[in-house]
């Protein structure tokens, strides 16, 4: 899990702030309200997506256009599991979270994957 500076971004932050974190920080990116909770995510393929809809999508808001319901992680879950949950969606990155749905981390399928997780 990664932990420490994590790519998440408000709701109401625009596209244009949310594509430089994309960009630094492998793909996802959690978006967080005010109290660190995760009420969504925005992937590179959300972007991707959204690109081919919106000629102006740099003014888009984050909240506008994230998945709302994003599959989340805890921290106490088996990797392996997680791995699976990953799979079965098509997931290549998912947040953890706390008890209080509080961004904790990231998980990325490619580090549990090398750590000999599946």
């Amino acid at each position: 899990m990664v932990t420490g500076e994590l790519p998440s971004i408000a709701p109401d932050a625009s596209m244009r702030e949310c594509v430089v974190l994309l960009a630094e920080r492998r793909g996802t990116v959690a978006v967080v309200d005010g109290g660190g909770v995760v009420v969504g995510v925005f992937t590179a393929g959300d972007l991707t997506r959204l690109m081919e809809r919106r000629p102006d999508f740099l003014d888009t808001r984050v909240g506008e256009v994230m998945t709302r319901t994003p599959k989340l992680a805890r921290p106490d879950e088996m990797a392996g599991a997680v791995v699976l949950r990953m799979e079965q969606k098509g997931i290549m990155a998912m947040p953890v979270v706390d008890g209080a749905g509080v961004l904790v981390g990231i998980v990325h399928l490619h580090d549990l994957l090398r750590a000999g997780a599946a």
